[in-house]
C-alpha cells in the first residue's frame, strides 16, 4: 500500500497521478488538516508533526511513503521516514532533477516560509548545477488562499495579490518556476499570467514518478483521513477538482 501525505489538499495532486499512473495500487491519503498551514511553524515543531503522521502511517501499515508535503520534505522527511518504518520520497529531489535535466539557469523558488528559510532547493540545485542563479520567495498567503478555494487565474483581487507578492521574482527574470508546494499547483494558471512563456515546474507532479512501480500493485482501493474537519477538506477538495468520486473520508 502507497501512502501520501500532506497538511491538506495540495497533495491530491500527487495521489490522481499516482492514481493513474498505478491503477491497481492501494493508496491511503492522510491530510493533517488540524494543524494546517506547516508552513509558518518552527523547524522543531514541524519535525514533531512529521513524526507523528509517520506513526499513522507505521499504523496504517503501508509499504511506501509519498511525502507530498514541501515543508515536511524540506526540513523533516528523515523525521517521517524514521516514524513510518518504510521507504519514503518526498517533493523536492524530484523537482530538483528535472529542472537540472532541462538546463534551466535562472529560478525562481516559490515555497512556504519555513521552506524558504531551509534554503534547501538552493541547496540541491547549486549542487548539482553550480554557478545557476537563484532566488526564493516565501509566500505564507498561498496555502490559506488554495485551501479557501480562492485560485480562480481570472479573479482580480488573487492576480493583485500575486503581483505584489511575486513582483521581486518578476524582475528577476527567470527562466524557471519551481512551485515548491503542492498546493500552488492550483494557483499555477494565475502564476503563470504573471511570467508569460516561463516554463512552471511543479514539484508534486514531479514527485508522483519518483515511486518504484514494485509498489503500485494491488486491488485498486483509496482511502483518504484527515486528522480534524473531514466536511471542510471535502468541500475544499471538490473545489479543487481533486477528489475521486464516491471516496469516503474518515477521521484519526
Amino acid at each position: 500500500m502507497i501512502g501520501v501525505f500532506d497538511s491538506g489538499i495540495g497533495g491530491l495532486s500527487v495521489l490522481s497521478a499516482l492514481r493513474a499512473a498505478y491503477p491497481e495500487a492501494d493508496l491511503l491519503y492522510y491530510a493533517d488538516t488540524a494543524r494546517l498551514p506547516y508552513g509558518g511553524r518552527s523547524p522543531a515543531l514541524i519535525r514533531r508533526f512529521a513524526r507523528e503522521a509517520g506513526e499513522r502511517f507505521a499504523a496504517f501499515g503501508v509499504d511506501y511513503l509519498a511525502v507530498a508535503c514541501g515543508t515536511v520534505s524540506a526540513l523533516a522527511l528523515d523525521a517521517i521516514a524514521d516514524a513510518a518504518n518504510c521507504p519514503v520520497s518526498g517533493v523536492v529531489l524530484p523537482v530538483v532533477r528535472a529542472i537540472v535535466r532541462d538546463g534551466r539557469r535562472r529560478v525562481l523558488i516559490l515555497s512556504t516560509e519555513a521552506t524558504a528559510n531551509s534554503r534547501v532547493f538552493e541547496k540541491e540545485l547549486a549542487a548539482r548545477a553550480p554557478g545557476v542563479d537563484l532566488l526564493s520567495l516565501g509566500c505564507p498567503l498561498f496555502v490559506p488562499l488554495v485551501e479557501n478555494g480562492v485560485f480562480a487565474p481570472n479573479d482580480p483581487a488573487l492576480l493583485s495579490l500575486l503581483g505584489r507578492a511575486l513582483s521581486p521574482g518578476m524582475t528577476f527574470f527567470p527562466d524557471a518556476v519551481l512551485l515548491g508546494c503542492t498546493h500552488f499547483r492550483l494557483l499555477s494558471p494565475a502564476i503563470a499570467s504573471l511570467f508569460s512563456g516561463v516554463p512552471l515546474y511543479d514539484c508534486g507532479e514531479a514527485a508522483a514518478g519518483a515511486v518504484p512501480e514494485r509498489f503500485g500493485r494491488g486491488n485498486g482501493t483509496l482511502r483518504i483521513f484527515v486528522s480534524d474537519g473531514p466536511d471542510a477538506f471535502r468541500r475544499a477538495a471538490l473545489r479543487a477538482g481533486g477528489l475521486p468520486d464516491g471516496v469516503e473520508i474518515g477521521t484519526v
